[in-house]
């Protein structure tokens, strides 16, 4: 018998519940809450979620102001950007898509944005809050969505077995704190970790290493310079889930976040096979192999849907909570 799906559309509604009431609150002061999105490159994946945040944010009564640069643009030009949008009091949070151009420090950008115009929850004195607090606010969006559907699970996480698969400052590393601050016993992993020695013990296991997309884009590399001339040709890359049934203890809620562009297949030379267009054709893999594990998963994550729309809502959440914190209000709970 397979898990119970944790889909997380109860959830979302429930957050953009709270949205529209921020929203309808600051109408009555006369106020429009507002993102800036600044963009400095031409990646295809944040042109994607570029449309996609658009749509949501106008679809929930918050304007969305993208502020282009060009793709070279210069660490300091971004950041004059990153200034002036802080600046600027009809901007009530600002997010920087990433990757930036080569040579400028992401760190450096990040903490350019004013602390309470934070849209992401990323700024490293929101994750110094996180550190020392149980709650912050505002907090990364994908660790918040990752503990609202735990919790919609284990509401009860006091002594619970935890592991969490990825160390990043915006998923694995929040998510590790945000699981201590309701006792859970967690244990931290990666992919160089021997994840068969840590997992069957956990009760609940966050997968958030993109491990698949790592292995791709490394191997993408040294493809290219070998058929560049440089180098040995490369073994085909290993593009198997990180996580496999086997791993897994029966009933466990298994949270998956791995979100990897991986290629259906490789053609004799090694290169991606192409689709009809002539372009690589590519499919979409998290970290856990759900086909398999929701028969021994007590909970478990759809591969994309889950996780996904319920961190759009905290990152509209997080604007609308900077427009009423601006205004001397807080947000709801």
């Amino acid at each position: 018998m397979s898990g119970v799906i944790l889909d997380g559309a109860r959830e979302t509604r429930r957050i953009l519940d709270r949205v529209a009431r921020s929203v309808e609150l600051l109408a009555g002061d006369g106020v429009k809450p507002r993102l800036a999105a600044i963009q400095a490159n031409d990646d295809p994946g944040t042109n994607w979620y570029l449309r996609a945040q658009e749509r949501h944010c106008r679809g929930n009564g918050i304007d969305l102001r993208l502020i282009k640069l060009p793709v070279d643009a210069l660490e300091n030009e971004i950041i004059a950007a990153v200034h002036r949008a802080g600046d600027d009091p009809e901007i009530s949070a600002i997010l920087v898509f990433t990757p930036l151009p080569a040579g400028v420090s992401q760190l450096k950008v990040v903490e350019a944005i004013p602390a309470h115009k934070d849209a992401e929850g990323v700024h490293p004195a929101n994750l110094g809050r996180l550190l020392v607090a149980a709650t912050v606010d505002p907090a990364p969006c994908t660790a918040m969505a990752c503990m609202e559907l735990i919790r919609t699970a284990r509401p009860d996480l006091s002594g619970a077995r935890a592991l969490v698969i990825g160390r990043s400052a915006t998923v694995g590393k929040p998510v590790v704190l945000l699981l201590l601050s309701g006792h859970a016993t967690v244990t931290v992993a990666h992919t160089r970790s021997d994840l068969r020695q840590v997992m069957l013990e956990a009760e609940i296991v966050v997968a958030a290493a993109g491990a698949t997309g790592v292995r791709w884009r490394a191997y993408e590399k040294k493809h290219a310079s070998w058929r560049g001339g440089l180098g040995d040709r490369p073994p085909p890359p290993n593009l198997e889930p990180l996580v496999s049934v086997d791993m897994v203890r029966r009933g466990a809620v298994v949270i998956d976040v791995g979100d990897n562009n991986i290629p259906l297949g490789l053609d004799a030379d090694g290169a991606p096979l192409v689709d009809e267009k002539g372009k690589p054709a590519m499919r979409y893999a998290g970290d856990v192999d759900y086909d398999k594990v929701k028969d021994v998963a007590g909970y478990i994550t759809k591969p994309r849907g889950s996780v996904g729309p319920l961190t759009n809502a905290f990152l509209l959440r997080n604007v609308t909570g900077a427009a009423l914190r601006a205004r001397g209000m807080e947000p709801d709970p």
